[in-house]
């Protein structure tokens, strides 16, 4: 029976943390990219509130046999995930503020809690009720959920996020039989199986559909072709694409189009080109394609005699393949991060359609993500283009990826530079809004090299709001500012500043002030520009590759909680978050031991501290090296899955393994390894990066194994000071085991949030230090709780 138990809370746990990741990739779809933090924190939130509701009912739930309660909690929890999943691919609440919107909102949120109340308080039960083996508990709890974080990500592939919640709660009626005595176990298992089938039925007769039918900015539009992945969902419609940056000189025909868009935000088309490209000329005539103008020889360029070589980051539907070959490019090496975009449409269902450029002779695509793509290759390029390359989706890490970019940083463009060949030219087309920061990372990575006249490398080019960004390894030639300054003027485009050309517009695009451009790349004090400007526009690193992040510290916020309030943007959920989980704190954790009036023991503050400190050390700590190991395994998804497992899995391995402390020392075993802890996230704010960097050049297997050798240890020791400290408050104050269990959680959603929030302001080093800081708290914690008596007060 007792291994049986175990397996069910591993399942139990793994169901909790599927659901949780797959919330992240349906509220991404159905609403926007930032909602994926609601998912992680309604989650935490769930769990902790499940706590605190197992303390308060503690007297009447001691009534009920432990294998009939764990089972039918169990149950519970998984008729309350398939029902909260119905529900929830069916609200749709819009972007803007309004009453209706409010309480759509308010009703995701109360219906998206249950799964994690429910399912929270299997697990909160069982550490109560089998707290005398809590290390196999607690290690079982660990393990479950780094199984099911290695499950997510194939389960996300076949069968899409809805498909993943409806395992879950399957997962969850297997723990309730698991649960049971083995005269009840039949009469359970026949429950499941009810619900299970009637789900089923109804997902595959179509009269319950659990599918996204609808979503943002498609209601109407004909799908020819979905599918998700685990960072993803991938739509193409029978709808033309506008275009960005097309020159009002070109009048002539354009070639058909489909609209292909990642998670409903982020959209590229999909060109029908003729094999000789006598369709795409057009493409001459794109703000998108300028280097290319400085590239090509002649009026028929000839790949054989005298093309260049370029390298296209995010190709989409090919728009970009199409003019570095219609410019005469000898070889164009493409880097598409989403398998779906090069394997199922382009190489695909709409290989023909597309005039299969994904296969053609001059071109080779590689499913892999850009940057670290380009440090590990050897290959120089005459061009290196990347147009408008971003998301706006949340990947299965949710909160934990949100507006991270390691296209845009320091360290890439450093990157970019070193495989351009030496008249080689770096392209990235952005809007005017956000691409100021462009010119700050270029004047940083110029001073790193020790280039003094960075101005002379720089050259932008405006067409209404969209802006192309070139950067040239050697200053721009006489030949070359005359052919950028002919071609702006042959295609109405404006030059906002180029080297002997200089800057002299003042227009105002998007709130921007478009002199802003010359007076930067000029400007004899750059760092007193960013001061005085009104944006955040310093360079983004890869310790804080936050590129999209420009609201200053002072201004952040002004944005939380005004009438946009989680209708905004990124930074307005996250600081709404941050409010939200602290009141939720103040109201579901501390108000029931004030209104309750039961006993407390004299030492209830600092255990609650202790728990609560772990909590957010533990979210601190992770969050910091999700991101930071991007980089190292080449894509989010990669770094979901292999440092979650890692260290979820090192924890269960540190808890099982704490067994075998002696009692009589534990809290001074607890004590030295809250300390080591602390000293970890110091020492790691010194060592990720030259291990990240040292790693790079290797094959992926090589990199996870470095990954998986350096995270599984880290997650041993993290895994210790939880059982420790519940044995602890075991023998001292039993009755509130489930409260602290609650705390923990509780401290977990402003972890995560005040992670994030940390990393945009001031980088993964200080997140890291504000981990070590946490683990610093819980060790005070836990002398003063040890030190003091147990005496009821």
């Amino acid at each position: 029976m007792r291994h049986l138990s175990l397996a069910a809370v591993a399942a139990t746990s793994s169901a909790v943390l599927i659901t949780e990741l797959a919330l992240t990739r349906i509220f991404s779809v159905v609403m926007y990219y930032h909602f994926a933090f609601l998912a992680i924190s309604i989650a935490l939130f769930g769990l902790s509130a499940s706590g605190v509701y197992a303390y308060l009912r503690r007297k009447r739930l001691e009534r009920v046999p432990t294998e009939r309660l764990l089972a039918n909690c169990a149950l519970l929890h998984g008729a309350a995930t398939i029902v909260a999943l119905f529900v929830l691919v069916r609200l749709r609440v819009g972007l803007n503020y309004s009453p209706q919107n409010l309480v759509l909102m308010l009703a995701i949120y109360a219906l998206a809690a249950v799964p994690f109340f429910t399912g929270g308080l299997v697990i909160t039960l069982a550490i109560a009720r089998l707290s005398p083996g809590i290390n196999a508990v607690y290690a079982a709890d660990l393990i479950g959920a780094s199984a099911g974080c290695l499950a997510l990500i194939p389960l996300l592939d076949r069968i899409g996020a809805p498909g993943v919640v409806l395992t879950a709660s399957g997962l969850s009626c297997l723990s309730a039989v698991l649960f049971s005595r083995g005269d009840q176990r039949l009469r359970t298992a026949a429950l499941a199986g009810t619900g299970l089938g009637l789900a089923l039925i109804g997902q595959l007769t179509g009269l319950a559909s659990f599918d996204v039918v609808d979503t943002k900015g498609h209601r109407g539009d004909r799908v020819l072709f979905s599918k998700w992945n685990s960072f993803s969902r991938i739509g193409v419609y029978e709808r033309p694409h506008t275009d960005w940056s097309l020159s009002p000189a070109y009048r002539g025909a354009l070639p058909d189009t489909l609209y292909m868009d990642i998670d409903s935000a982020a959209s590229t088309p999909i060109l029908h080109v003729a094999s000789d490209f006598s369709n795409a000329q057009y493409l001459r005539y794109e703000l998108t394609a300028l280097a290319y103008h400085l590239k090509e020889q002649g009026p028929i360029p000839d790949p054989q005699a005298s093309g260049f070589t370029a390298l296209v980051i995010g190709p989409g539907g090919g728009r970009d393949l199409a003019s570095a070959l219609v410019f005469g490019a000898s070889r164009v090496d493409a880097v598409e991060i989403n398998p779906i975009i090069a394997n199922d449409v382009m190489r695909g269902q709409f290989k023909e359609f597309s005039g299969s450029i994904y296969n053609h002779p001059r071109v080779r695509v590689f499913v892999d993500d850009g940057r670290s793509f380009v440090r590990r290759s050897e290959d120089r390029y005459d061009v290196i283009q990347a147009s408008l390359v971003d998301t706006w989706a949340a990947t299965a890490a949710g909160a934990y990826t949100l507006t991270e970019n390691t296209l845009y940083t320091v360290e890439a463009f450093d990157d970019y530079l070193e495989h351009l060949t030496d008249s080689g030219v770096l392209t990235i087309t952005r809007w005017v809004f956000d691409g100021l920061r462009l010119v700050s990372l270029a004047q940083e990575v110029c001073e790193r090299r020790g280039w003094n006249d960075c101005a002379s490398h720089l050259a932008l080019v405006r067409h209404r709001n969209v802006l192309t960004f070139l950067m040239k390894r050697t200053p721009f030639t006489g030949e070359e500012i005359a052919r950028l300054e002919k071609t702006a003027n042959d295609l109405e485009f404006t030059i906002l500043y180029a080297p002997t050309l200089g800057f002299n517009e003042e227009d105002e695009v998007d709130g921007v002030q478009t002199g802003d451009y010359g007076r930067l790349i000029v400007s004899p004090d750059r760092h007193q520009f960013y001061e005085e400007y009104h944006q955040d526009i310093r360079p983004t690193t890869d310790d804080r590759p936050f590129f999209f992040h420009t609201t200053k510290l002072e201004d952040q916020f002004d944005v939380a909680f005004g009438r946009t309030m989680l209708f905004g943007n990124g930074l307005s959920a996250l600081l709404t978050l941050m409010g939200i989980s602290a009141t939720l704190v103040a109201l579901f954790v501390f108000l029931p031991l004030i209104v309750a009036g039961v006993e407390r023991p004299r030492t209830l503050f600092p255990w609650l501290v202790y728990f609560g400190a772990l909590g957010a050390g533990f979210m601190l700590i992770e969050v910091a090296v999700l991101q930071r190991f991007v980089l190292l395994l080449g894509h989010p998804v990669y770094s979901l899955t292999v440092t979650l497992f890692s260290l979820l899995l090192g924890t269960g391995l540190g808890s099982a393994l704490s067994r075998s402390l002696r009692v009589s020392h534990l809290s001074r075993s607890a004590a030295f390894t809250l300390a080591g802890i602390a000293l970890l996230g110091v020492v790691a704010t010194v060592v990720v990066t030259p291990l990240i960097t040292w790693a790079i050049p290797l094959e992926r297997p090589a990199r996870i194994a470095v990954a998986v050798v350096t995270l599984v240890p880290i997650g041993m020791v993290l895994g210790i000071p939880m059982p420790a400290g519940i044995q602890l408050l075991r023998s001292r104050a039993p009755e509130i085991v489930t409260w602290a269990w609650g705390m923990n959680g509780a401290l977990s959603v402003v972890g995560a949030t005040l992670a994030i929030f940390i990393a945009m302001n001031w980088g993964f080093r200080v997140t890291f230090l504000a981990g070590s800081l946490a683990y610093v708290v819980a060790l005070i914690s836990l002398v003063t709780a040890t030190r003091r008596g147990t005496a009821i007060g």
